[in-house]
């Protein structure tokens, strides 16, 4: 109660004036850059009704912010992270309660579902939409013929597909604002994976096209190097707003299949004062009132049911057709696309072991009938992943048997350390039947948290066929020992890759859960790439 009460002190002030007000009440109101000024603009007008609440003057102050900048304060203020492809290097400091707004107006309900994920308890009471845009492709006059299949009026994941393969071939590339920022550029890598991966083992593909995706932290930065051989997903209302500037090369909208809609969302942020939350309900009612819907079709904002109004700016693809919402929230698609896009477009630091005991000899029958060992299985596999890291990754190999073996640092991967790797790949397998599994994923978990790199995906890979046999740490004194080694500063994940029908499964999930990590069962050799993947593209799921 002490901190609602400082809170409700800082936003009243003695101005006694012609107004007949005593204090003044403060509403900060955090809205995303392309709204603001339509709030702005409300705000103005509701002020000159001279709003109180129980007797004071209710003084509104509209600031444009960034989605994700908002998010991340909050995020810190909770004491948590949210993943907005922040500079991590630098300590954020904790906010005072004056940084944190009274209201949150961001671009899409799925901020709020995000904000949640990280602080159940960030907002007071519902959200309300005030506006909507959906998310297009934004195509530059003269391109659309020859890039969009012919008769193409929507893009949906076959046409998207046909787009890619035209990119491709003529040199066009494929833009957007960093989805970890902004809802249309996820929502554009949402579109993406759907039409490029219609089976896990498509996952190959999603990597290069999500590589491949030239990438801009805002939509302003994105509009004003917009180059004539670049399309784009950006919400109707930007593109809109774009050529209304009158560029020499105008954009042109390809609404998405199925549409997805930004719903522009009013949120009360919790922990103000009952005056605070008063007067920020009584903004929502005038920002939702009628008498100023013009304000927001004149902006090129649609309605929250997605009809237009009076001043809607219709023409190069946009059309004054009601547009049903349908805005971007579903919590497991956000995260699984935000996992992908995030393991695809950064570094990552792994330290993979490989089981090299006698029975990695052993065969797998694979889907021709041909039988091979299980190790060359392995091999294959470990070879086909270096192509899935980039550049500035750091991989590190270990053998391990009844004691492990380093065969790689880990080190950045540059043409030395793909090479090194590859030649530790193909040594043979140890004359030991014993098998020091706790012990040596012990090591490589203290290895990786010493040296631990703040933004990357600290991960331990282990292949194995088997399970523990070496005596003098049984799994409850391995799982004593891992707890004792977490630092949560310094988050390393163990992802284990049980390799045939003698692996303990149990024993791995085991392992897994107290790192946060992932533990799969290969029982098909044609299954093990495909897994290996999904492994390294989930980080912390």
């Amino acid at each position: 109660m002490a901190l609602v009460a400082v809170a409700a002190v800082a936003v009243r002030t003695v101005a006694a004036d012609a107004r007949g007000c005593a204090n003044d009440l403060r509403v900060s109101v955090a809205a995303a850059p392309d709204i603001e000024p339509v709030v702005r603009e409300v705000a103005s007008r509701w002020s000159r009704t001279n709003p109180k609440v129980d007797g004071d003057c209710v003084d509104v102050q509209v600031h444009a912010a960034e989605p994700a900048d908002v998010a991340n304060l909050l995020s810190v203020q909770a004491g948590g992270t949210i993943n907005v492809a922040a500079d991590t290097g630098a300590a954020v400091p904790t906010p005072s309660d004056a940084d944190i707004p009274a209201v949150w107006i961001p671009d899409s309900s799925a901020w709020i579902t995000r904000m949640e994920g990280v602080n159940r308890d960030a907002f007071e009471g519902d959200s309300r939409s005030l506006a909507a845009s959906p998310v297009v492709f934004a195509v530059p006059e003269g391109l659309a013929g020859s890039l969009l299949p012919a008769g193409t009026t929507k893009l949906g994941a076959q046409e998207i597909g046909a787009v890619l393969g035209t990119l491709a071939k003529g040199g066009v590339k494929l833009a957007a604002v960093e989805p970890r920022r902004n809802t249309a550029g996820l929502v554009g890598a949402t579109a993406l994976k759907n039409a490029v991966v219609t089976s896990p083992a498509d996952l190959v593909k999603m990597v290069g096209a999500y590589r491949a995706v030239e990438v801009a932290p805002t939509q302003r930065e994105l509009l004003d190097r917009y180059a004539e051989n670049e399309i784009a997903p950006m919400s109707e209302q930007g593109l809109a707003g774009y050529d209304r500037t009158g560029p020499s090369v105008p954009l042109v909208a390809v609404p998405l299949n199925p549409s997805v809609t930004l719903d522009y969302p009013y949120i009360k942020v919790a922990g103000k004062s009952r005056a605070t939350a008063q007067a920020a309900d009584l903004f929502e009612a005038a920002l939702t009132a009628d008498g100023n819907r013009d304000v927001y079709s004149r902006a090129g904002f649609r309605a929250p049911d997605g009809s237009t109004g009076p001043g809607f700016p219709a023409g190069h693809g946009i059309s004054p057709l009601t547009v049903p919402p349908q805005p971007f929230a579903d919590g497991a698609t956000i995260s699984e696309i935000l996992g992908y896009w995030t393991a695809t477009k950064s570094p990552s630091r792994v330290l993979t072991l490989v089981d090299v005991t006698n029975s990695m000899t052993k065969p797998f029958i694979l889907n021709s009938g041909v039988q091979t060992a299980r190790i060359d299985v392995l091999r294959q596999t470990a070879l086909d992943g270096l192509k899935l890291f980039t550049d500035d990754s750091e991989l590190g190999l270990w053998a391990f048997a009844s004691g492990h073996q380093e065969l790689a640092p880990v080190a950045v991967l540059d043409g030395a350390q793909r090479a090194r790797l590859a030649a530790a790949l193909s040594k043979g397998v140890a004359a030991s039947d014993e098998c020091g599994l706790y012990e040596s994923v012990l090591a490589a978990y203290k290895t990786l948290r010493d040296g631990y790199r703040a933004g990357r995906s600290n991960t331990v890979v282990v292949f194995t066929d088997g399970r523990n046999s070496k005596p003098g740490m049984s799994l409850d004194d391995f799982e004593t020992q891992l707890e004792l080694a977490t630092d949560p500063t310094r988050p390393v994940r163990v992802v284990l890759l049980g390799i045939g029908p003698d692996v303990d499964q149990n024993e791995l999930n085991a392992i897994a859960q107290r790192t946060g990590g992932r533990a799969f069962s290969v029982q098909d050799p044609r299954q093990i790439g495909t897994i290996f993947l999904q492994a390294l593209l989930r980080p912390g799921s």
